[in-house]
């Protein structure tokens, strides 16, 4: 599975000249070489374009003399190629959706994608089908990461569901695949996660912010073992970084651990079970994902 971001190319023109504002497909097609206006219309209509450093897609917004137009061209082009699947969806009321996350789908949009990305396409789902016309995000999952996720339906509970991961009341749980057998069966660990020559780094003395995790050991197979993590923190990476700090990187990282092979097309992580206090009913509500063929073919039919 290849990093979207590391495909995206950049094509940018300053609007000349001194006359009367020119449509954007227009300009797109008379600007960029090779460029159709079809093709220019497809591109504004996914969310490729940009002007002045705001993405449009209104075809006919007017670009004006002096305007900086930018187009970022991904892997997939201006193709639409995801909508979610429902029977993903693990839990749903008038107040909350819960989703079990397919691996190689953005939570959000990239800069050069506003359609295919799991925030929009259950957009678009709950307005054709039930007519919510609101959604709301309040976490995300890593593009390789699988599982579960959960997503506001009104705007009254968002406060509840800020502060409850604000304050990491929040409980998560997600499973692992990683190489080598580890030395534990179950280990709390405490590091310090922060940024060095612009990557995340993992430390026993910081500099950084402080990340707590519980491992457990679950299942030994040919050298690769499943364990379960337990984050008590919500650090940028935390699980990724701080196993392959432990020596048992997940398998398929390309950032902390030897990257994609052939059998293992991802990182293979996957985000088990998500509990928090429903907002309304006060009870708390337990949701959990199961793995995907990718990492089930590789434990087996077990029970977790």
């Amino acid at each position: 599975m290849v990093d979207i971001q590391s495909v995206i190319t950049k094509h940018h023109f300053m609007v000349d000249g001194n006359g009367d504002p020119m449509r954007l497909d227009l300009a797109l097609s008379c600007y960029l070489k090779d460029m159709s206006r079809e093709q220019a219309r497809r591109f504004i209509q996914i969310g490729s374009v940009w002007i002045n450093n705001k993405r449009v897609q209104v075809l006919s917004k007017p670009v004006f003399p002096g305007d900086e137009v930018v187009l970022y061209r991904g892997r997939a082009g201006f193709k639409k190629y995801y909508e979610i699947d429902p029977n993903n969806i693990l839990y749903q009321d008038e107040h909350l959706l819960f989703y079990r996350k397919e691996p190689g789908i953005p939570t959000q949009a990239l800069i050069c994608d506003n359609y295919n990305n799991l925030y929009a396409a259950l957009l678009r789902y709950i307005k054709a089908n039930h007519g919510i016309p609101y959604l709301g995000m309040h976490h995300r999952l890593d593009l390789e990461t699988s599982g579960v996720i959960v997503f506001t339906l009104s705007k009254g509970i968002n406060r509840s569901i800020h502060y409850q991961f604000k304050d990491h009341r929040v409980k998560k749980s997600y499973l692992a695949l990683v190489a080598g057998t580890p030395q534990f069966n179950t280990k709390e660990f405490t590091s310090y996660i922060g940024r060095q020559n612009g990557r995340y780094v993992c430390s026993l003395k910081g500099p950084g912010k402080i990340a707590v995790c519980q491992f457990t050991k679950l299942i030994e197979r040919d050298k690769v073992t499943l364990i379960r993590a337990e984050p008590q923190t919500g650090r940028t990476h935390q699980i990724r970084l701080q196993l392959a700090f432990l020596g048992q990187p997940v398998l398929g990282d390309p950032l902390y651990g030897q990257g994609h092979t052939e059998m293992f097309t991802r990182t293979m992580l996957h985000a088990e079970q998500l509990s928090i206090i429903h907002p309304i009913h006060k009870k708390e509500l337990i949701i959990r994902a199961d793995l995907f063929e990718d990492m089930r073919r590789l434990i087996g039919d077990v029970s977790l």
